[in-house]
């Protein structure tokens, strides 16, 4: 019941003369339903998370229901009255007030009224107002009653045996809401007869009575009173055998305690906590009464007692008393108590089987008030099992709730359990006090799946655990249920702690606090031990083994991987590479903490300075696709990510070993390992080499001069390169001239060499080879003239081929920058030397065939080709060009040859191509 609605009813026991209560089921109207999902999942970094929905609420509508008790059947006398009693109950869920119509029949009866019991007697309550046919009564709250009882008057001359009937009727007064039904299926309104059968024999009226309406369990004696009276117009014969039989069976929980007491004989029949049967005589008059204590075979569950005693003259009244006391253990709950009795009807001096249990008295209600007490802790139960053998009853060796470790940034689940020892369902509100845990960390409480939020059901601002059963009530499946039956409910703290801290010891006062009576509380405190550091692990080619993954591999520190934390004093790994190239060191992070992180990737060429690196030296991290990274966003704990770290050695770098460290490091906890690698520098495949082999033709007695340049593609320096010289023919001498003056031709000025004396690193010479022959050398002979030199790196060679023709032709290939691509050639800017253009730019290249012999010479084709990253830039009726002849058909954008068709040149004549390309962007 809500708050609200517990006020309505407390209100109510101001205004309204009876209350009681009964057992309601429908769930209260202007309820709020309150939901909330939750969900777990795991990022793309296999990180358990944890996710909420939106809260959603329903409210509950109001339902209009009710019950009367009961339809019954009395005797009467003529001009007398006649008491018919009943109860109306609100079984709605929402409060409601009720009409009560109540008709009298034309005869027997003559009139009748309607009174209160709001003492539940049985009588009409001293001083109280009739309520007049079609008066409303109420507001009653949900399941709360309204008792009265019908006076009605018999007719004077109603004869012998006549019979009729008052029927009542109460009807809801809510039965509609805005025009709308809200009775939903159930009971708007009830009806009751009340039939009266006119006798000039005795009649035996009977009410009951309580000395207390409500009180705790255990608690008591309280007394129970029947007060029995002849309302006939006939005497009964006390010396008979029996006049009146009256028993009363005891609602569960109400146990009988003896004391019994006679108003004839004005005397004890038996002490106080005697529950066995007596008797008592007093005068004419005798009692005798049996009981039943249970549990036995005859009463199970219920105390029974049966009073037989003599009858009362007409217009005499007697009462019986007792004691009762209520059990322990009990849940809040209404008792209802009804005796039921016969007497001789017919008075011929003995109640017959047939008049036995024939009437009931009104019906006394007892309630059991509440004692709402709440224990909060760890649970108790056993080791190791799910909630088996918990105890819900200490409340001090389960009071705290401890965590040995957590890492920095970690969730942390703290399990409590919340018992309900009162003995009426409750609600208990959870808060959190007197926190020590560092700044920064926050908390979120769950229910018992550890998901679904913790909301607020009673609506008074704070979560709580939702309804628990009171004590000896049956525990519902989402609850815990301890060794002694008492329920609990399960609620999950979750504290995400900052990652910036460490230390300990942290702990937070968890209190579980009745929303029925806030003075009713219980604390568990949840500690955890300490927040440990944050550690990572940097390693090579193997992930780091850690306490739940295994990686034999990477185990130790002789596993040469960088196990453990750096920084090493030498090198785990050492790549050997040449200048100018890129090596792969495969690094593999390994989070060993227990709570996810994210690092930043650094690298330095001395422990440590941040992304430091010799000139012309680079770093570049990437993932396992390739990609280029600089960081790793999230690593869930014991999750490793391999990482590449691609090197690229200055181009002219020379052989040495070079130092490189490799550093993981969080912006978030600062937890960081550093590994030690080198670069071994190799500049032994990068050798001198001579360029390039060419191919002439002279004439028997000419001289040919081939040029030729020795680059050295190395950044070691070498000296003293001796240079061989062989033939393949023995008319052919060679001299190699040095490009004294550096102009590109051989001249006077230029000396004659045998060996180079010094190359730097990535130095380039140009050489001539000249060639003699002698005058008798045949036509058609052709020589081989090989130029060796012997280095630390190798050996190279150069290969000049000259063949002995009258016809000799002379190709010259020139370049000249066309900036614009307008394909236009300028002979002003042809060159042999090396210019540069930028990507998207062109080149016209000029090609030139000089016939140098002494015979014309016939089918001459040049032959050429678009270099690599390039494609032919065609500009129509510029370029390509040629001075005679024709030119093969190519695509503007193309790649491939291109040859030009001359024909015949005589000897001293020359003809040109020339054609462009685009440099690929």
């Amino acid at each position: 019941m809500n708050v609200f609605y517990r006020l309505v009813i407390k209100l109510s026991f101001l205004v309204i003369a009876s209350v009681s209560f009964c057992a309601f089921a429908l769930t209260e109207s202007g309820t709020v339903i309150k939901n909330q999902a939750g969900a777990t999942y795991r990022d793309s970094a296999d990180i358990l998370r944890s996710t909420t929905s939106n809260l959603v609420e329903t409210l509950v509508q109001p339902v209009a229901a009710l019950t009367l008790i009961n339809d019954q059947s009395k005797l009467g006398a003529p001009g007398r009255t006649v008491t018919f009693n009943h109860v109306l109950t609100n079984t709605g869920n929402n409060i409601d007030s009720f009409t009560l119509d109540y008709v009298i029949p034309a005869n027997v009866i003559t009139g009748a009224l309607v009174y209160p019991d709001a003492n539940n007697d049985g009588v009409a309550d001293a001083g109280s107002s009739p309520i007049a046919s079609g008066d409303t009564v109420g507001p009653l709250a949900p399941g709360e009653s309204f008792d009265f009882v019908i006076v009605g008057d018999i007719d004077a001359g109603a004869a012998i045996n006549a019979s009729n009937s008052i029927t009542v009727t109460a009807t809801s007064q809510a039965v509609t809401v805005d025009g709308i039904s809200v009775a939903n299926g159930a009971v708007g309104t009830q009806t009751n007869t009340d039939t009266l059968t006119v006798t000039n024999l005795p009649i035996i009226e009977v009410t009951k009575a309580l000395s207390a309406s409500e009180g705790a369990s255990p608690s008591g004696p309280y007394t129970v009173t029947f007060t029995y009276t002849n309302v006939g117009l006939t005497n009964m014969d006390p010396l008979q055998t029996n006049g009146v039989i009256l028993s009363d069976t005891l609602p569960e929980g109400m146990r009988f305690n003896g004391g019994v007491a006679w108003s004839v004989s004005g005397t004890t029949v038996s002490a106080s906590g005697v529950t066995t049967g007596a008797s008592e005589t007093s005068g004419d008059h005798d009692l005798a009464f049996t009981t039943c204590i249970a549990p036995s075979a005859s009463c199970s569950n219920n105390d029974e007692v049966v009073f037989t005693m003599d009858g009362l003259a007409s217009d005499e009244s007697a009462t019986i008393s007792f004691e009762v006391n209520i059990d322990t253990g009990l849940a809040t709950d209404t008792l209802y108590n009804t005796g039921v009795f016969g007497f001789d009807e017919d008075n011929l001096g003995s109640v017959d089987s047939g008049e036995q249990g024939k009437y009931n008295t009104n019906r006394v209600p007892f309630l059991i008030t509440a004692n709402y007490a709440v224990i909060a802790n760890n649970g108790g139960c056993d080791a190791g099992n799910n909630d088996t053998n918990c105890d819900g009853s200490d409340d001090t060796n389960h009071e705290i709730v401890e965590v040995a470790t957590a890492t920095q940034g970690e969730r942390v689940s703290f399990t409590n359990y919340i018992w309900n020892r009162g003995n009426a369902e409750d609600i208990f509100n959870i808060t959190l006090d007197n926190s020590t845990f560092p700044a920064g960390t926050s908390f979120f409480f769950y229910k018992s799946d550890g998901v679904t939020p913790l909301l607020d059901t009673d609506n008074d601002g704070k979560p709580d655990t939702g309804v628990i059963p009171a004590l000896g009530e049956a525990c519902l499946s989402y609850h815990v249920t301890d060794s002694a039956g008492t329920c609990g409910y399960k609620v999950i703290l979750v504290a995400t702690l900052p990652s910036s801290t460490t230390g300990g010891p942290f702990q937070v006062v968890k209190t579980a606090t009745s929303s029925n009576n806030t003075a009713k509380s219980n604390s568990v405190t949840d500690k955890l031990g300490s927040i440990i550091a944050s550690t990572v692990d940097l390693t090579n080619n193997f992930r780091a083994e850690t306490a739940t993954t295994q990686e034999d591999s990477c185990d130790a520190a002789d596993d040469n991987c960088g196990f453990g934390a750096g920084t090493e004093a030498t090198p785990v790994s050492i790549n050997t590479v040449a200048p100018g190239a890129t090596t792969r060191f495969t690094l593999y992070v390994t989070n060993t903490s227990g709570t996810a992180d994210s690092y930043e990737l650094q690298y330095s060429n001395s422990d440590f300075a941040v992304n430091t690196l010799p000139t012309g030296w680079t770093v570049s991290f990437k993932d396992a696709t390739d990609n280029v990274i600089s960081n790793i966003p999230v690593l869930g704990p014991d999750d490793a990510v391999m990482v590449y770290a691609d090197v690229t050695i200055d181009a002219n770098a020379p052989s040495a070993q070079q130092s490189i460290y490799f550093k993981v490091i969080s912006a978030v906890t600062g937890a960081s390992d550093i590994k030690h690698d080198a670069v071994n520098v190799d500049n032994s495949n990068m050798c001198i080499a001579f360029e390039a082999n060419s191919e002439g033709v002279t004439h028997a007695g000419g001289v040919i001069v081939y040029k030729h340049i020795v680059r050295n593609n190395s950044n070691d320096a070498f000296t003293n390169i001796a240079l061989n010289i062989s033939n393949s023919h023995p008319n052919f001498t060679v001299v190699i001239y040095e490009d004294t003056v550096a102009d590109e031709q051989l001249t006077a000025a230029d000396n004659a060499i045998t060996e180079i004396a010094s190359l730097a690193g990535n130095e380039v010479k140009v050489f001539f080879v000249k060639i003699f022959t002698l005058g008798t050398t045949t036509q058609g002979v052709k020589n081989i003239t090989t130029i060796s030199a012997n280095v630390s790196c190798g050996t190279v060679q150069l290969i000049d081929v000259t063949t002995i023709a009258n016809t000799n032709m002379k190709i010259i290939k020139e370049q000249m920058p066309d900036l614009n691509c307008t394909g236009i050639p300028n002979d002003s800017l042809y060159v042999t030397t090396t210019f540069s253009v930028s990507p998207g730019q062109c080149i016209i290249y000029r090609l030139t065939a000089e016939n140098i012999g002494i015979e014309t010479a016939k089918n001459v084709k040049l032959n050429d080709a678009s270099p690599a990253y390039t494609t032919f830039n065609v500009v129509p009726s510029i370029i390509p060009a040629i001075s005679e002849g024709s030119v093969n058909s190519i695509v503007n954008g193309s790649t491939g040859s291109i040859i030009g068709s001359i024909n015949d040149i005589a000897p001293g004549e020359s003809e040109t191509l020339e054609f462009g390309i685009r440099i690929d962007n």
